[in-house]
């Protein structure tokens, strides 16, 4: 008996000898397979530091290129067939193409870039209750909530804490769970209407095929609108009829305000610009940033063109690029 009790107990230990190398190894596999888990997950943030820091120095290239365009020789601005923004000389008279501004090679990478008139847009600070109405008609936004956000914009520009029917005041911004002012001042930059009631993100940055708020807005100038580089969208938010905006389209490039059609001669025009938009972004069909810069032309005392920065901002987004087939829009 006792022999069979000794080798009963040999069998015990031996059982839990084995149960604890198992145990031991599982440990060991779990510790390793958490292990390759955060190599894994170390690598692919490694990798996709190194690719935000590549497209931001493409991004970077598009906003050069853009402005060695805009310094290039450059006097008049007109749209060329594609809808593209496009700079000429006075002497010149035949018509001008934009050059590759899409997927354009810098080694094995690529970037893209995208130059506009910041003249051919409405300016938000100066736009009247009737224009920003039509504006957010355009972009499609629905009744009540147009009332809204028109009546916003309004009290967020004038300087007192009065606010409209349908508006808002510090009063109501203040218990919003990220309290903040009404601004009652100017705005300084068309992504602060992100502050204003009722004003989403989709309205701004656009949704479907509608055009996008932000496309068609702008801080800077006087408001003055270019009458060779605005587009229809912007023409009928000014109140121009059809039949006007096809006039006005057809005898363009104006050499002055003289040569405009007197149907559509208006306060408030001009024939050249001096501010511009760049948005550039790098990585070719994936970009993961994308910079959107407004820049002012000038002259130094010497008589050189330079460009000077307005504003600058990066967005950790993928930008809506056109396609090279994308007609101008009408």
């Amino acid at each position: 008996m006792s022999g069979q009790g000794g080798r009963a107990g040999l069998r015990s230990e031996d059982g839990m000898a084995l149960l604890m190398v198992l145990l031991g190894l599982s440990l060991i596999l779990l510790v390793v397979s958490e292990f390759a888990q955060a190599m894994r997950l170390e690598a692919a943030t490694t990798a996709n530091f190194r690719r935000a820091i590549a497209a931001t120095h493409l991004a970077e290239a598009g906003y050069y290129r853009a402005v060695a365009e805009i310094l290039a020789q450059s006097r008049d601005e007109e749209l060329d067939a594609r809808g593209n923004l496009v700079f000429r000389r006075t002497d010149q008279t035949e018509r001008v193409e934009a050059p590759p501004r899409l997927d354009v090679a810098l080694g094995a990478e690529r970037f893209s870039y995208r130059i506009t008139d910041e003249s051919a847009r409405i300016q938000l600070n100066r736009a009247s209750q009737d224009q920003l109405g039509r504006l957010l008609d355009a972009v499609g936004v629905e009744r009540a909530t147009r009332d809204v956000i028109v009546d916003s914009i309004l009290d967020w520009r004038d300087a007192n804490e009065d606010h409209r029917l349908n508006g808002a005041e510090s009063d109501y911004y203040l218990a919003l769970p990220v309290p903040h002012r009404s601004k009652n001042a100017d705005f300084d930059s068309v992504d602060e209407l992100r502050q204003v009631r009722g004003v989403t993100r989709e309205i701004l940055y656009g949704r479907g095929t509608a055009p996008r708020l932000v496309d068609l807005l702008t801080v800077a100038g006087t408001g003055a609108i270019n009458v060779n580089t605005v587009e229809p969208p912007v023409l009928r938010v000014l109140a121009f009829a059809e039949a006007e905006i096809e006039l006005l389209l057809s005898k363009r490039p104006y050499a002055d305000l003289a040569a405009l059609p007197g149907p559509i001669r208006r306060g408030n025009q001009r024939t050249r610009s001096d501010a511009f938009r760049i948005e550039a972004w790098g990585g070719g069909t994936g970009p993961t940033r994308t910079l959107v810069a407004v820049v002012r032309r000038s002259t130094d005392p010497t008589g050189a063109a330079r460009v000077v920065p307005l504003s600058w901002q990066w967005l950790d987004v993928a930008h809506p690029a056109p396609s090279a087939d994308t007609p101008a829009p009408r």
